[in-house]
């Protein structure tokens, strides 16, 4: 009987031994799993629960290690996510395209600057470049910075993305650079557009020719009078006073063009100063017509000056010496480029917001091709015809700048052969009530 209770004791403590035992074992294999589940989020990045477990041994003490590692862990990758999102800022601020590629040529990352310039979806990383990007010259900038041992310097054209007709093809400088890595693990490419600075360029090195070539004409006429003046024609009474009349015209041509050059620089820096305040646009619109009465009638041309409702009263925002210049020059030209027996007329109008003053004549005329470029430095319709009769090309430059100085407008309506029509809108000076 003794023995018979003992076995039955015995079962039931081994029972229990095999539960506790059992409990043991799967709370084991709870948190061994817990710690694999942790390392997985670890090594993706997302947040980690500790274990907060009191499993003795070697297992217990890798899992208070574990949990202790945690916030330091949550930690960098919080700083890691705020810095990724001050990058991601900063990048997707710049006015400079950045794009960054793979060694594989898959897209990486493009900020905004780089999306518009190569008109890129929101679709488009993980995507091969060349797919993306159709431009053989954007290809060659891509393989020589993965391929080159140094950083890649060079400029691109590619087509302009303006909805506007006629647009230029846009300049980007490139900069490339690999990714670290042995190998690169890919490259990143920046690209500064330039088209703007290119067409500053080139209009200063027309700029420069243009000038060299206007004040080698007159010179060389100069020089070409006096040799023959020095040579035989000094003491020769038919020619030696009309050789000194051309040395002297060509003289004052050169003399105004340089005056006109230094007008020019000083409107396009700034510097010219100009004092706009209320102004009445009748008298300084008298005085040009009257300067201009003599040249009107030895050509025979009828000059009429019509003020309309413009009188003392009428007042516009400007400075009088701006408003005379800009007159003279659109007066001269109508002028010089009305044959013998034609018309000159200076008609003004008001409207709320403007004096309204043009400048109309029975001349030559302008090709219509030839109208969104007169006001441009040196542009001559007729360069022959324009040299001829003494213009520098630079008076309806000035003109431009000196009503955009004012904050007036100016457009230009021309037929070939029928004449030309400068409109001037000056600002009104609006009295306080």
């Amino acid at each position: 009987m003794g023995g018979w209770t003992w076995g039955i004791s015995g079962a039931i403590v081994a029972l229990i031994v095999a539960g506790w035992a059992s409990r043991v074992l799967a709370h084991r294999r709870s948190v061994i799993r817990e710690l694999e589940r942790g390392l997985v989020a670890l090594g993706e990045g997302r947040p980690v629960r500790p274990t907060n477990t009191r499993v003795s041994g070697s297992l217990g003490r890798l899992a208070r290690t574990f949990d202790a590692l945690i916030p330091e862990h949550q930690a960098k990758v919080e700083r890691l996510s705020s810095d990724i999102e001050q990058l991601r800022v900063v990048l997707g601020g710049m006015a400079e395209g950045v794009i960054a590629i793979d060694a594989r040529r898959r897209l990486l990352f493009a900020n905004k600057s780089a999306d518009f310039l190569f008109g890129l979806g929101p679709q488009a990383v993980g995507r091969l470049v060349p797919e993306l990007i159709r431009s053989p010259r954007f290809q060659e900038a891509v393989d020589a910075t993965l391929t080159g041992p140094e950083t890649y310097r060079g400029e691109i054209v590619v087509p302009s993305r303006d909805v506007m007709p006629r647009s230029l093809p846009r300049v980007l400088a490139v900069h490339g650079s690999l990714l670290p890595g042995s190998p690169p693990t890919g490259a990143v490419l920046v690209f500064h557009d330039v088209t703007e600075l290119r067409r500053l360029e080139r209009m200063r090195q027309d700029f420069v020719a243009n000038v060299s070539h206007e004040l080698k004409t007159p010179l060389a006429s100069i020089k070409a009078y006096t040799e023959t003046l020095l040579d035989w024609a000094l003491h020769d009474e038919a020619v030696n006073v009309r050789f000194l009349n051309r040395i002297e015209e060509q003289a004052d041509r050169l003399n105004q063009l340089i005056l006109d050059l230094l007008s020019l620089a000083r409107l396009e820096s700034g510097h010219e100063v100009f004092h706009h305040g209320p102004l009445a646009v009748s008298a300084v619109v008298e005085t040009c017509i009257e300067t201009h009465v003599g040249r009107a009638e030895g050509k025979e041309l009828d000059l009429k000056l019509d003020l309309g409702p413009v009188d003392e009263s009428i007042l516009v925002v400007a400075d009088e010496e701006a408003v005379h210049q800009i007159l003279d020059n659109l007066i001269d030209n109508a002028i010089k480029y009305t044959p013998a027996g034609g018309w000159v007329h200076v008609i003004c109008q008001t409207t709320e917001a403007a004096v309204v003053v043009a400048v109309a004549d029975s001349g030559i005329g302008i090709p219509r091709d030839d109208l969104p470029r007169v006001f441009e430095r040196f542009y001559r319709v007729d360069k022959a015809r324009s040299r001829e009769m003494g213009g520098t090309g630079l008076g309806l430059s000035i003109v431009k700048h000196l009503i955009q100085s004012i904050g007036g407008e100016i457009t230009v309506d021309s037929r070939l052969g029928e004449g030309t029509r400068f409109t001037v809108l000056l600002p009104r000076y609006q009295t306080k009530s």
